[in-house]
Formats: structure tokens, sequence, C-alpha cells
């Protein structure tokens, strides 16, 4: 279950470093006035960022800030084309374009942009013909009626998962599509409190199996909690919000502030790790590490023989299996359930479809230890698979060496 996509040229993901896109808006309503630009300095802007880091540049001549004015399509090309063609002209780096117009957005694709960012979530039908028909990368946020307007995970994920199923259904390359919960007080209903949870929450995006890009730069909800009105003065809590949004998953960071900003991804990013994987299977959650049940073990004062037992039925893991026949995914499944958890399996398990080739088990510790014991005695591949399982349950510091795919050393100066 490994995250792959593109973002035009550049490879986005789990094994590639985090991609940062700097911010230059072309409207003067914006509502950082950091990040605003003439046409005649948006090359020069696109040129310094690129040196401090950033491998695209995300360009916008319409604010979505909560009450903007309307920016008629007229306006919005006399804005965007001389910038982006500047921008092209001069700089080596991807450029996104920031609109929620079809017809913008062929424009901008044809003239050399690379992706296009969608804050409205394909609210133009025609946005992902659009995008396909110049093969390019597309980045959707979260929105229903208005962009940013959903407050919560248990509506942002299935309003994500809906979109890309359109932009597939469009003609969008599925490997360039990339996706934004959309952080931010869109909404005066979204305070500073929503904003915290889904960033508390990112890591779930994951489900969707799409890179995940933050945009969390200055926003209002850094504001809220340290009492900054100005987002000029929201420096230091950006930098706080880029990398606890890198530490929970985040791919692509979207930035005013490149150069402050990278250290702190790479920092976050080495921190967080790579997904534990052997061969076959890979580990996708864990709650309850061993240190901390039993110090709760010791507080609670339980009898030391015990501390072996507890830990381990304390201890819930998710594991994902892949690449296995079907009847191995049900004999998983029998002996996980046997050992008192559970395992999802593809419905054509029991049809034998040999797309049914995967299996995610549920379980704590204990549970999934018995497992690996029980297929270390079955046939087929089953005990190799038993190995790798025991292969991604325990800690391995190999997980935090470095992810620069330009790379395969992992010295502490490699980026990443």
């Amino acid at each position: 279950m490994t995250i792959e996509g593109e973002l035009g040229r550049l490879k986005v993901g789990d094994v590639h470093p985090v991609r940062l896109m700097g911010i230059i808006n072309l409207s003067a309503e914006s509502f950082y006035k950091g990040s605003v630009s003439t046409p005649e300095g948006a090359a020069s802007f696109a040129r310094k960022m690129a040196d401090e880091g950033a491998e695209v540049i995300d360009v916008g001549a319409v604010s979505t800030a909560p009450g903007s004015p309307f920016i008629s399509e007229d306006v919005e090309r006399e804005r965007l084309f001389p910038a982006l063609e500047n921008i092209l002209d001069d700089v080596d780096v991807e450029v996104s374009v920031d609109t929620q117009r079809a017809s913008i957005a062929d424009l901008a694709l044809s003239r050399g942009a690379s992706c296009i960012n969608d804050v409205s979530c394909l609210k133009d039908p025609l946005m992902a013909k659009a995008v396909a028909e110049h093969d390019a990368s597309l980045l959707v946020m979260a929105s229903k009626e208005r962009p940013g307007d959903l407050l919560e995970m248990k509506d942002i994920i299935p309003r994500l998962a809906a979109a890309v199923c359109t932009a597939v259904k469009g003609g969008v390359d599925p490997r360039k599509i990339l996706i934004d919960p959309g952080i931010g007080r869109w909404i005066p209903e979204k305070t500073y409190e929503y904003d915290l949870a889904i960033l508390d929450r990112m890591r779930s995006l994951r489900s969707l199996m799409k890179p995940i890009v933050a945009a969390v730069s200055r926003k209002s909800f850094i504001g809220a909690v340290l009492d900054l009105r100005d987002p000029a003065e929201r420096l230091t809590g950006s930098i706080a919000a880029t990398a606890i949004a890198v530490y929970n998953g985040a791919h692509v960071v979207r930035t005013h502030d490149v150069a402050v900003c990278r250290d702190a991804v790479r920092i976050a990013q080495a921190a967080r790790g790579r997904q534990m994987r052997s061969g076959r299977v890979e580990l996708l959650q864990l709650a309850g590490s061993a240190e901390e049940l039993m110090c709760i073990l010791d507080w609670v004062e339980v009898d030391p023989g015990a501390h072996d037992i507890l830990w381990k039925k304390g201890s819930f893991m998710a594991v994902a299996i892949e690449d296995i026949t079907p009847m191995e995914a049900l004999v998983i499944k029998q002996e996980m359930l046997a050992a008192g958890g559970d395992a999802a399996v593809p419905r054509g398990a029991l049809r034998c479809d040999p797309s049914a080739n995967r299996a995610v088990i549920f379980g704590t510790l204990a549970q999934i230890e018995r497992l690996v014991r029980k297929l270390r005695l079955q046939p087929f591949s089953l005990p190799s698979i038993a190995s790798e399982i025991e292969r991604v349950l325990y800690t391995d510091v190999s997980r935090y060496r470095s992810v620069d795919d330009q790379t395969t050393t992992s010295s502490p100066q490699s980026k990443g």
C-alpha cells in the first residue's frame, strides 16, 4: 500500500522527499500580502523560491479567502497568463495553476503548466476532461458547495474519494491525482478546532492511496491559537504546523516560506520514517507500544509475571498483505479468526478470483503472534508470509534512513 504519484515530472509519495510547493498570488485580495506578485515580478519571485528549494510553484489569480470579491474569467486571464508565461520561460520548476475554471486550466496546461490545483473539488464538470486531455496532474481539495466547506474527516474522506473517482472517469491518470483536505477557515463555521482536528488526523487520508498535500501556511487557525491577527506574524506557527502535517503523512507542502520551512520538513519526514514493510507485508497501524504499556502496568501494580502477557494484548495492529493467492487469503482470515482477531479479504476470494490477492489483518500483538505460529505450519507460501509479518511487528531503525530518491546512502547529510 505504498503511496506513489506524480506531480508533473516529479515523483511524489512515501519513498520520495516531501516536495515544497511555493505560493505566488496575483490577486491583491489574497489574505497574505507577502505572497502577492505583479506579472512582471512573478518570474523573479519564482526563481527565488526555486533557489530556496521549491520544486513546484503554485500560481493563482483569484483569491478564495472569505469575503473576497467575485473575479470574472476575463480578469483571471488578464492577471494569470502574463505571469505564467514569464515563470515558464525563466524558471525550471513544475508549475501548478490554482483555478476552478476548466477553460483557464485548459489554456494554462497548453502553455506549459503541469498541474491544476482545484479548490472547488471539480465543481466545473469539464475540469477533469481538461486535465486529462493534457495528461496533466490534478490536485483536488475537499469541498462540497463552496471551497473548503467540509468540517470533519468523516465528510472530507468520502468527498475526496468521490472526486478521485470522477477524475479517473474523466480520463485523468490515477497516478497523477493528489488530494488536499482543505485546512483553513474557508467558511465561518470552520473554526480553528476543526482545522486542528484535520491536522491531527491527516494520516487517515492515506486510505485514499493518493499523495497528500498540506496547505497550512500562515492560515487563520494558526492566528487563532497564537492570538495573531496579522498573517505576517504567523511564520513560527506555520513552521510548526507544516512539520506536524509532514509527520502525519503529507507528501507535498504548499508554503509561502520555502527557505525557512525546508529544514523543518526534512526533520519531520526523517522522524516519521517510512512505512514498515517486509516483502508482501506492510504495517498499516500501531496503537500501544511496549514501553508505554509496561509503564501503565507498573502504575497499576500488576504482578510482574503478567507484563509479557498483558502488554501484547494491549498493542493493536493492522497489517496489510499483498501478492497472495485467494486460497492463502482465506487461510489467513480463518487462522486470524481462530486467534481471536479478524481479517478483511476481497469478496472474490471465495470464487478463487485471481485478483483477490490481498488481505488486511486486525488484532492485538498476541493474536498476530498466534497467527504467525499457525501460518508456519501451513502449505503454499504461508510460512514465508509468517516470517514477513513477524519482521514488521517490531521497531526497525532502517525505517528512518533517508528517503531522498537522489541517493542510495543513509548519510545524515542526505536531503529528505
